[in-house]
Order: structure tokens, then sequence, then C-alpha cells
């Protein structure tokens, strides 16, 4: 197993894709956030520590709880130390750190176990943990949408239970509680910016197909293997459609999977960009218009903004490009779609 997770060091940071280049769109769409700055394609677990050391996103004001899901050691620095640790300074907590994602994060201290360690998590899935896979848990501690609690600074989840993991109701979470990421500064609209909801694309709300029946993130990701040390789950984490044993496994329900995802894939990608271009359209729009705009048609312009760019920013972070729930990716374009509609009529634009 530990062979198969070293394995993962061949997914480096180079050669990553620059989400900025692939969408030209975003440098107005995050204009005055750091990932106007930079943006790339992750690379593997391996890496964590590397990424955010080297991140243009990270300034001499930036917290320790950006470190949140990076290490083991800052997982129990904080579940030792409680909420204090989030709000301490970036570089002085990271300069402890040399562990990059591993054993603990999954595991803790007792490698047949599987735990979820993210206690702020934990407390998110609440009761309703009984319902999904811990399997599916443990990676879905690190991979979902979180925010920064503008008081405490500690990692935090918008929800309580499965019920409302969804991008509707998380956006209404965040305009409930007045949150906001960042001022736009074109727009003076209050930005939200989408983590990397995989875990609520999958298990929350109406589920995946795949969530429905009962899968978990490791029997795609994480295959079985035999050798001479026996059976054991790969701990190299790769997409299943580059791996022929799920493909295998997949094909006594779906003729050709590797052809169907690529072309659920191409659809919300597709959609995507051009979704990207009305985006920054309405964006440039509002800039123009916000100083001839009363007060209650400015509000709500901005929120058309705000909202629009969530629902988009939801499906394009989540990294599976609608091949973990193509019917919700779907279903959030349209809602961003809706949106701009919406604003183009309020600011006379065709």
């Amino acid at each position: 197993q530990y062979a198969t997770y070293k394995a993962n060091e061949a997914n480096s940071p180079e050669g990553k894709m620059n989400y900025l280049e692939e969408y030209p769109e975003l440098t107005t769409m995050y204009a005055g956030y750091g990932f106007a700055k930079g943006y790339d394609e992750a690379a593997s677990h391996s890496y964590t520590l590397r990424s955010i050391s080297e991140t243009p996103r990270v300034n001499d004001k930036t917290l320790a709880n950006c470190i949140t899901c990076k290490t083991p050691q800052f997982t129990a620095m904080v579940n030792s130390e409680g909420d204090e640790a989030y709000a301490r300074p970036f570089a002085e907590v990271l300069a402890q750190m040399s562990e990059p994602i591993s054993c603990y994060n999954c595991h803790e201290n007792d490698p047949t176990q599987v735990v979820v360690t993210q206690r702020h998590f934990a407390h998110a899935m609440g009761s309703d943990a009984e319902q999904v896979p811990v399997e599916a848990q443990t990676c879905g501690q690190c991979h979902n949408e979180y925010y920064f609690d503008p008081d405490t600074k500690a990692t935090s989840n918008p929800y309580e239970g499965l019920a409302a993991m969804d991008a509707e109701a998380i956006l209404a979470y965040y305009d409930e509680m007045g949150f906001k990421d960042w001022e736009h500064p074109e727009t003076g609209a209050p930005m939200l910016k989408a983590q990397h909801p995989e875990f609520e694309t999958i298990y929350g709300a109406e589920q995946s197909s795949m969530a429905k029946q009962g899968y978990s993130c490791a029997d795609c990701h994480m295959a079985p293997v035999s050798d001479e040390n026996g059976e054991y789950s790969s701990h190299e984490l790769v997409s299943p459609l580059e791996n022929p044993a799920i493909t295998e496994q997949c094909g006594s329900c779906h003729k050709d999977i590797a052809g169907e995802v690529r072309g659920w894939q191409k659809e919300v990608t597709d959609r995507e960009h051009a979704i990207a271009a009305d985006i920054k359209r309405y964006t440039d729009e509002l800039a123009a218009q916000k100083d001839s705009l009363d007060a209650a048609k400015l509000a709500q312009a901005q929120q058309i903004q705000r909202h629009a760019q969530f629902y988009w920013d939801y499906v394009m972070v989540e990294n599976s490009e609608g091949a973990h729930n193509y019917k919700a990716a779907h279903a959030n374009l349209d809602k961003a779609e809706a949106q701009l509609e919406e604003g183009f009529a309020l600011l006379g634009i065709a």
C-alpha cells in the first residue's frame, strides 16, 4: 500500500493546467481576490505543502486556516489546540510542517481503521454520518465546500446534514449570514468563492446515482490490487477512466463508460466556457453602469452577479466536469444562466 501511495509523486505540479489561461474570463470574475493571481490544476497529495508554499495567493496577512487539509500535522495541531490554531500566522505554522497528506489524514494512528480526522466536517455531517460510507467521508472531509468563520477564523462547513448540501441551500446559508469572501473591485458586489464541493455533489441533497447505490469514492479511485503481498486497496489516486480494473467493473452496467463520461464532461465544460463568457460580459456591463443605478437596483444587480458566479463556480471547481453528478452539474449551470438572464434584463442588455 505504501508503495502505491508513493506512486502519487508522479503526479507533480509540472505541466499542470493554468486555469487563468483556460478560462481567461477568470481574471475579471476573480478580480480583487487571490485566485486572479494564480490558479493551477492541483497536483497529487504528495505536493500539498509545496503547492501552498509556492502559490501567489498567500501574503503576510494569510492565516494558518489555509493549511487545513494540506498536512496531518496541522490537523493534529487543531485537534489538540482547538480553533485558536486556525488564527495563527500562516508562515509561522507552515514553517513547522514537513509532511504532506499522508496516513494520519484518513487513518489517524491506526492503519486498520478509516477515520474522519477533520472535526468540523464530522460536526457538519452530524447523525447523517450513518448514511454515507466512512470511506467516502474520509475523502469528503477535505473535498468539500467550506469557509473561514469571520470571528474565529476556523475552517467551517456551510451546512448541517446531507439535505443542506447543495448549491442553492449553501448560497442561502451564506446570504442569511451576510458572508462574503471579497468585494469585487469593479462592481462592489459581495462575492463568494466556491471551493471543491465533490462530496456535496455526490452525496448531498438528492445524491448522485452512484451514491444511491452505496458506492464510495474509494470504489472508483482506489481499485483493489492483488500481488505477492495479497489483496489491498491501491493508494495511487487516479481517474477511474485510467484504470482498466475499474472500467471493466463498470462495463456490467455501462457499455462504454469512458465514452459516456467523456461525453458528459464535454457537455459540461462547453457550457462552463459559454457561461463564463456571459458572466464576464455581465460583470463588465455592471461595472460600466453601477454609478448610474439607484441603490436598490444596484444591490439587485450585485446579488445577481454573486449568485450567478457562485452557481457557475460550484460546478467548475468541483473537478469532475459533471462525471460525479451529471444532473446536478447541469441544474446548477441552468441556475447560473437564469440569474444572468435576469441580470441582463435588469441592465437593459439584450
